[in-house]
């Protein structure tokens, strides 16, 4: 229905069976042709209203009925026309059809909408008893006979602008209907849409590599918020365990979950961080992580959410520990020249002198002085070997405290043989200030590799100067490269006089396989194994040079208190080493299981020996009971080692001691604390100290004795 025709509609049902009342209505609701008459102005004094107040100031359109029957039908009809009336003047008694109200019954029925005005001139209908009949409702008022022309007038107009209002106000709600269903559609289709783009969004992040998740700033820290359904394919665990974790996040492994605490500092700092570290999955598998993080702040600028990536880098950093490994391999190669002459060296040095004690008779003196020149050059030796062992030995990252000037120091020498004797090493080291925590191997390979880059920038000589010091704030430059701890740091400056690096490759160097050397000449390892060391001590380097002026190389380390010294003088740390009790030595070389039972029996001991871990348990039966101390080298012939002996013998003996000797380097990795292991070469007292303080039942060996490696 159109809002038009429901304004223009003032149709009304007079329903009675006077005649006389229909044109009562008639002259009171239908305006007249003429101008007026007496009677109009007459009413019009009467009811106090203008000569024209009789008239309507609408047209209605009245309809007659004169029973209940007849009205019903003509309310059907209108309402099939399209032509509802707007109410109907109804009377109560209309014989002998049906009364008043139930023909008003009737006409609701037909017409809910209709309104009524219930005419009569009776008391025995009361209010009461039509509201039972009727029922509680706004549809319907009563009109007393005799009434007002006025009153009539009011009520057609009051109701037929109801009647109206109702037909709009139901157009309205239907037009509210069909665009709230349209919306609802709308919204509907676009629900289906966004619940296929999250089946789609779910599937990619399921079969993603990289997981990404979110944590919340709640009252007490960080709150898991979201993670992708992949964190359970990426750490064997459910989904729900993320929710469920303890704020240091359980399944990152416990050496590195300071770092992923610390770089919070540098996340408020800059707003992103991104850092490397390992985590531990359900089924025992150690992986590692890049872990890319950026902080979303609220309009007033404060933190209220981490949002993250994990990415599984544990095949990159595989191949970064081939590559170094690599690299050392092709350093070593380099060495081995410089490494030959110098034990050409030591061994003419100890054969020479070794010839002289032959003869008998040189004096008490000169023997002393040549059998300390001899102990001089096995040290050297010793010291050389340990070097190259560090060098090429595989391990796991294992930082500690660190005086980065007895690094320097400590590896000049081997820094010294691989540039050759063209080039000159100065170094310019600022006391007390180069403490770190750094893995001292891997520091070691940083200067060799610098050291090499450096030898073949200088084909024809020239210097290497190293220098340390210490540097309160990074400047913003520096700190801008890369991410970094706050704080104070140390530098370490790498600077030779060679050819230098042009500046379009300067960007490049650090890229694995990348170098400008000709072919067959390098790897483009070097650099870049300097590089990974450097980020993995959450260090940075930077490049400067200049073509024919050389190139300078800084690293900056994050500062750490010095490692502490040792107490007092080494002679003061020595106690007494003999004893009376009874040890079995297994060693395969002969000579070395005649060295080790002459030192301990000049000591007091009793020695009882073999030659291999299988003859030591075809005799232990034997001896059991005598024997105090297990001395047994770690790898030996015959199918059974070091260390599954003295399982054996420990299950039958558990208070028997133990001291293991070896000259490999791989048996030092991953010691449990307590063990005693004594690296060769060792002098006899260090053998003795160690023996006798295994027997003792110290925590751990004297520092002298050197014995005791620190895993």
């Amino acid at each position: 229905m159109e809002i038009e025709s429901i304004s223009r509609n003032h149709r009304i049902l007079i329903v009675d069976d006077s005649s006389a009342i229909h044109e009562d209505f008639k002259k009171i609701l239908v305006r007249s042709s003429s101008a007026g008459n007496d009677f109009e102005i007459n009413d019009a004094i009467l009811f106090g209203s203008s000569e024209t107040g009789n008239e309507p100031d609408q047209d209605f359109e009245l309809t007659s009925a004169y029973q209940g029957e007849e009205a019903i039908v003509a309310v059907r009809e209108a309402l099939k026309a399209g032509r509802p009336f707007a109410m109907a003047f109804v009377d109560v008694r209309m014989p002998p059809g049906m009364d008043g109200i139930e023909t008003i019954e009737k006409l609701w029925q037909a017409d809910p909408d209709l309104q009524v005005i219930l005419c009569t001139a009776y008391s025995d209908h009361s209010w009461k008893d039509t509201q039972k009949r009727l029922g509680t409702t706004d549809r319907m008022v009563i009109l007393k006979k005799p009434f007002e022309a006025i009153e009539v007038l009011q009520l057609s107009s009051a109701l037929a602008e109801k009647r109206c209002l109702l037909e709009l106000s139901k157009l309205k709600v239907r037009d509210l209907e069909k665009a709230v269903g349209e919306r609802t559609s709308d919204l509907k289709a676009a629900n289906e849409e966004l619940r296929g783009t999250q089946e789609k969004l779910t599937k990619f992040l399921a079969r993603n590599p990289a997981v990404l998740y979110s944590l919340k700033f709640g009252p007490k820290g960080l709150i898991p918020a979201w993670v992708g359904d992949n964190f359970a394919s990426f750490t064997g665990l459910e989904v729900s365990d993320w929710y469920r974790q303890p704020l240091e996040w359980n399944f990152v492994e416990a050496e590195d979950r300071r770092r992923v605490s610390d770089s919070l500092q540098t996340l408020f700092a800059r707003d992103q961080v991104s850092l490397e570290y390992r985590i531990r999955r359900r089924d025992g598998v150690v992986r590692w992580v890049r872990d890319d993080r950026q902080l979303l702040r609220d309009p007033a600028k404060q933190p209220v959410e981490i949002a993250g990536c994990w990415t599984d880098i544990t095949e990159r950093k595989q191949l970064e520990e081939q590559l170094l490994q690599s690299h050392k391999m092709e350093a070593f190669g380099q060495l081995a020249g410089g490494v030959a002459h110098d034990f050409n060296n030591l061994l003419t040095i100890v054969q020479g002198y070794v010839c002289l004690l032959q003869e008998n008779d040189l004096p008490a003196e000169e023997r002393h002085s040549n059998l300390a020149a001899i102990a001089k050059a096995a040290d050297r030796a010793a010291n050389l070997t340990r070097q190259l062992l560090a060098f090429t030995r595989r391990q796991v990252f294992q930082p500690k405290p660190t005086d980065l000037n007895e690094v320097i120091t400590g590896t000049s020498q081997m820094m010294r043989k691989l540039i050759g004797e063209s080039i000159t090493l100065g170094t310019r080291l600022q006391p007390g200030c180069a403490g770190i925590t750094a893995d001292q191997h891997m520091l070691e390979q940083v200067l060799i590799n610098l050291a090499a880059n450096a030898r073949d920038a200088m084909p024809n000589g020239g210097e290497i100067i190293v220098t340390t010091s210490l540097c309160d704030k990074l400047s913003e430059q520096i700190s801008q490269q890369g991410e970094t701890r706050p704080g104070p740091h140390v530098c370490l400056s790498f600077t030779d006089t060679g050819c230098g690096i042009a500046p379009e490759h300067l960007s490049r160097i650090f890229e694995p396989f990348f170098t400008t050397k000709d072919v067959g000449k390098g790897t483009g390892l070097g650099l870049a194994s300097v590089y990974g060391i450097i980020k993995q001590h959450d260090g940075l380097i930077e490049a400067s040079s200049r073509v024919g002026k050389g190139t300078t190389f800084r690293i900056y380390f994050p500062a750490a208190p010095l490692p502490a010294s040792p107490a007092g003088p080494l002679n003061s740390l020595m106690p007494t080493c003999d004893g009376s009790e009874t040890i079995l030595v297994v060693e395969d070389e002969p000579d070395l299981l005649e060295l080790f039972v002459t030192t301990l029996q000049s000591y007091g001991y009793r020695v009882l020996t073999e030659s291999s871990g299988v003859n030591a348990l075809r005799a232990w039966p034997s001896h059991r009971d005598q024997i105090d101390l297990l001395l047994t080298d770690i790898v030996m012939p015959g199918g059974v080692s070091g260390w599954e002996l003295a399982k054996e013998l420990q299950a039958e003996k558990p208070d028997l001691k133990v001291v293991y000797v070896s000259g490999h380097s791989t048996d030092f990795n991953n010691l449990d604390s307590g063990i005693r292991l004594l690296p060769k070469p060792f002098d006899s007292q260090t053998l003795a100290g160690a023996v006798r303080a295994s027997l003792d039942e110290e925590e751990k060996l004297p520092e002298y004795a050197a014995g005791v490696l620190q895993s």
